[in-house]
């Protein structure tokens, strides 16, 4: 039976992972396992100095679905449903639904996108999901029925098991939505800015905060997203710039006599 492990970094009692397994539901053998409590921008941390636990809940009354949170990162969470819940490899991991988007950089800090980046390591299939309700993050609308006709098509393609999806979803009702469009990531779409207050005991504190710029990539993430559609970005686990290790192998140093008779 065609399997899907569901997990997400706002932890198992998130409503955001409620509403993805309600517009999964029918469509596979569900499993989730999640993080016991918010992991927010916990990047692709792993826990390698002290011991993980599991433990079962029930979810929500659904009885089909068998559910775990771990006391760990979302990237924890992929490792202990592949290697110790399930003990095999599912057809697709998905994270989320994240309440606020990731888009453009976001997906380097995000644990949404480091969960399904933590699939795709293991070589399975993966899609981030996030959703436009940053400033009411208890308010999903109506992603479930936005979500369920791009799972019914992305089950019958096939996703190369080295790259992640990362979708993001505008809060928009159903009927106004554009359409989903694939595109490329807005990396510049905001700037960090840092500002000081005040601390409990006097001392300064800094807080990391954004400034979003006026000008927007058209056709990237952040453009389409403001402008109704569902946005969809192949992001490939391999980073390396091939055309630029092209141009390095004509650098001085990396011709192989330049060493010789130097040690």
């Amino acid at each position: 039976m065609y399997t899907i492990v569901v997990t997400n970094d706002d932890g198992i009692h998130a409503p955001g992972i409620h509403k993805l397994v309600q517009s999964l539901d029918g469509l596979a053998e569900l499993f989730v396992v999640a993080p016991d409590q918010e992991r927010s921008a916990e990047g692709h941390r792993i826990t390698v100095r002290e011991g993980l636990m599991i433990q079962e809940h029930d979810f929500h009354g659904m009885k089909h679905v068998k559910a775990f949170s771990v006391n760990g990162t979302p990237a924890d969470c992929v490792k202990m449903g592949i290697h110790v819940i399930l003990q095999r490899r599912p057809d697709l991991v998905i994270s989320g639904i994240n309440a606020g988007l990731n888009l453009g950089k976001d997906i380097y800090y995000s644990g949404t996108v480091s969960a399904a980046r933590e699939a795709v390591i293991n070589e399975i299939p993966a899609i981030a999901v996030s959703y436009d309700n940053f400033i009411c993050p208890g308010d999903f609308g109506e992603v479930d029925k936005i979500l369920r006709p791009i799972w019914e098509e992305i089950k019958i393609r096939d996703i190369p098991v080295d790259v992640l999806l990362n979708m993001s979803v505008p809060h928009v009702p159903a009927n106004e939505l554009l359409g989903v469009v694939a595109t490329g990531l807005d990396i510049h779409h905001y700037r960090d800015r840092i500002d000081e207050k005040p601390g409990v005991r006097g001392e300064p504190e800094y807080w990391i905060e954004r400034d979003y710029g006026k000008q927007k990539l058209t056709n990237q993430d952040y453009f389409m997203v403001e402008n109704k559609y569902v946005t969809i970005t192949p992001v490939h686990i391999d980073s390396t710039d091939y055309q630029f290790v092209k141009l390095m192998n004509g650098w001085k140093m990396m011709k192989s006599n330049m060493w010789r008779g130097k040690f």
